[in-house]
């Protein structure tokens, strides 16, 4: 079973809430006067997860997720980063920063322990929040992850270099996004273009293209200031205490993003005390609008709940590490 977002035998309605609605979202008083914007989807009673979404995303990304979330018993808790959707724009945002706004939401909504999800690049900001409150976090399941660049602050040479990076990158965004801002259509093509061929058979369902389209129409809703902020915050350097990190942590990917992504994952995940990677065989980035509910059901397994839905275990090549990766021939023939 898999996302009726994308399954493309289905012609019934849309398989997630549609979160255009403002009454489903919530704003908050952070105490610098900001305020922090969220939807919640899923079971509303469920173990608490808190979303981390990806660069030129929005809360919204997680609509994708409610069915299986419903289902398997969890309450995702999306949250815009600062500058993005509803959401204030912080003019000295950091991850670390934004570690500490989410645990003040955390401490509103009175989630004395909770998991955390994270897509692509919403990865620098789960693995900062559970290395933060190692106490806290249960779980950290991460999709199609970007991992940080940099864990290390280097010398006063490499953070100059960073930072014009950073600035570089920044000016980059904030005219790209310009341009995306006032013609959705050129900046979808352009994503497009740039996807897997698996990515790009995900993408002539029409309804997924319309559900990213809102996401990125969100994800812009003041402007590019805040995407471009966000995505500049990866050449910052990200410290973390790998000896402290000892939070369960999952990765999904999907093997048809290409050898480089999975040796830089593999790489990184190694480092890690309590890591785990799952390959899903023959998709790409955007698996998780398909395979959601094997992701809730690991999560299930190592929260050692009573609501486990079955996993389905041939969609999925997974590798302990540190240990050795299997061989992708080998585990493609499976």
């Amino acid at each position: 079973m898999h996302s009726h977002l994308l399954d493309d035998r289905s012609h019934g309605q849309l398989g997630v809430d549609t979160p255009s609605r403002h009454e489903d979202v919530r704003l908050i008083n952070l105490p610098d006067g900001r305020r922090l914007a969220y939807t919640e989807y899923g079971e509303r009673t469920g173990y608490p997860l808190f979303h981390c979404h990806s660069h030129g995303s929005s809360r919204l990304e997680a609509a994708s997720f409610h069915r299986d979330a419903k289902q398997a018993g969890f309450r995702i808790i999306a949250v815009d980063r600062p500058g993005i959707g509803l959401s204030d724009f912080n003019a000295k945002t950091s991850v670390a920063a934004f570690t500490q706004d989410l645990s003040f939401l955390a401490e509103h909504l009175r989630c004395k322990r909770f998991g955390l999800l994270a897509n692509g690049a919403g990865t620098a900001y789960a693995l900062a929040m559970a290395n933060k409150s190692p106490e806290r976090v249960s779980v950290l399941l991460g999709m199609s992850c970007s991992f940080p660049l940099f864990t290390e602050q280097g010398s006063v040479f490499q953070r100059i270099l960073r930072s014009s990076a950073a600035t570089m990158l920044k000016s980059s965004i904030l005219l790209r996004h310009w341009r995306g801002a006032l013609s959705h259509g050129r900046y979808l093509q352009r994503l497009l273009e740039s996807l897997s061929y698996a990515d790009k058979r995900v993408f002539d369902n029409p309804r997924v293209m319309e559900f990213v389209e809102n996401d990125v129409r969100e994800a812009l809703r003041q402007g590019p200031r805040g995407v471009a902020s966000d995505s500049a915050l990866q050449f910052a350097a990200l410290p973390l205490d790998f000896a402290q990190l000892n939070t369960p942590c999952h990765f999904w990917q999907g093997s048809a993003e290409g050898s480089s992504v999975r040796t830089r994952a593999e790489r990184f995940i190694a480092r890690l005390s309590d890591a785990r990677l799952h390959e899903v065989i023959n998709r790409g980035r955007y698996f998780y609008l398909r395979y959601m509910e094997d992701v809730f059901a690991q999560a299930n397994n190592l929260l050692e709940r009573g609501k486990k839905p079955q996993i389905q275990q041939q969609a999925f090549a997974t590798t302990q590490l540190p240990k050795l990766v299997q061989p992708r021939a080998k585990a493609n023939s499976r």
